[in-house]
């Protein structure tokens, strides 16, 4: 196909799953002949996204920033589109998407397609252009909730540079102290309450407690709101085992090393897809206390149909999953087996290069017949009914 020029608005600049997803899928696009070019609304301090895409060779617009009023914000949207002569909009989550609806995409003079990676399906979003979801659980509701034109495509995972090897693993353990015969139970995460990923931060905390084993250390390698308080309570388990089994050193621009680091994995999304590229056994987390072992079995498609996420019965005790991590560390056959079989399934299913290809695909359908404005009007009432009536609604009604 033809070089596509397309404007891609990321969600924000936090280095989160759906945010590296697009990063990557641009790079790749661009390694291909076509011209993206990253677009971002700026946030308070720091930006680790921006660094990530320089080290790429791409550079991000950043607009104004968190405060900066909405109809700047798609001004300034508007105006790149122009500079840039993008044939299309690539919107990644929910306000991305309303900020190309009323911005660039108003009255259909550039076509937009909305990505959405979460794993609860909004109301609010564009129902008359392309919708790409990420888990197949969510094709149903996005149907249900009007949807006209609905595509899953699973998030991808970059298994060239996510891979065995390709980072070092062991420098990144002595630089934390951590001898060669210990074993390391690694979280790559935001530490932020939505989708309760501190919660499954914080489980495993005192999943470690409780096994109170002296050859284990949990490294939990993130940054967010709940950070201070998942070192207060690392600390506290690390006072009742009597020694640093828990190190929560904070964020990390290159995450890699901490994947080839570890000898079991645990997390969810795009975190938990990268610890099976890097060929070790993961322990997916999820809402209300779920925590499971991915392994060939029946778990296997709901873990996968959510990218890798799970909803447990409330029960936050973490005995089971104690349970769970002591099977992995006291058998290091069973961790070699899983790591094996989880790096091919991901190969397998969620390669980068097949999920651009997918992109690219919708693209040139999308070109060959763009919407147009009747399309876009379609949407209008829905769109501004959750971008100014709902929202005058609430704030009458101080709520």
């Amino acid at each position: 196909m033809r070089p596509v020029r397309v404007l891609v608005h990321l969600n924000n600049l936090a280095l989160g799953g759906a945010q590296l997803n697009a990063v990557d899928i641009a790079r790749t696009l661009r390694d291909r002949g076509h011209e993206p070019v990253l677009f971002a609304q700026g946030v308070a301090g720091d930006a680790p996204l921006v660094d990530v895409a320089a080290g790429h060779g791409m550079d991000v617009v950043v607009a104004g920033g968190p405060d900066t009023p909405h109809p700047e914000v798609r001004r300034r949207l508007v105006r790149l589109a122009e500079e840039h002569g993008s044939d299309l909009v690539h919107a990644w989550e929910v306000r991305a998407a309303r900020n190309a609806f009323f911005g660039p995409g108003r009255l259909g003079r550039l076509p937009v397609v909305t990505t959405f990676y979460g794993i609860r399906m909004l109301r609010g979003l564009p129902r008359h252009q392309p919708l790409v979801l990420g888990l197949g659980a969510l094709m149903g509701d996005g149907r249900a909730f009007g949807h006209r034109d609905v595509r899953l495509v699973e998030p991808p995972v970059n298994t060239a540079t996510d891979a065995p090897g390709t980072a070092d693993g062991t420098a990144w353990r002595r630089g934390l102290g951590i001898a060669d015969d210990e074993l390391v139970l690694g979280i790559v995460t935001r530490l932020v309450p939505d989708l309760e990923k501190d919660a499954g931060a914080a489980l495993t905390v005192e999943a470690v407690r409780r096994l109170d084993d002296p050859r284990v250390r949990l490294v939990i390698v993130g940054a967010g709101p709940s950070l201070e308080a998942l070192r207060a309570r690392a600390a506290d388990a690390n006072r009742a085992l009597g020694r640093e089994a828990v190190l929560v050193p904070g964020q990390a621009a290159d995450p890699r090393p901490a994947y080839e680091g570890s000898d079991v994995v645990l997390g969810m999304g795009g975190s938990a897809l990268r610890g099976l590229a890097f060929a070790r056994p993961v322990v997916v987390h999820g809402a209300a206390g779920y925590t499971a072992v991915h392994r060939p079995g029946p778990l296997v498609e709901p873990h996968a149909s959510r990218c890798m996420y799970g909803f447990g019965d409330g029960d936050r005790d973490p005995g089971p999953l104690a349970a769970q991590l002591r099977e992995l560390l006291d058998d290091p056959g069973l961790r070699a087996e899983l790591g094996r079989w989880g790096r091919e399934w991901v190969v397998g299913r969620f390669s980068l290069e097949s999920v651009s290809t997918a992109f690219e695909e919708i693209y040139r359908e999308v070109l060959a017949a763009p919407p147009g404005p009747s399309r876009w009007l379609r949407d209008l009432e829905q769109m501004t009914r959750y971008e100014f009536t709902k929202p005058t609604a609430l704030r009458l009604l101080g709520r």
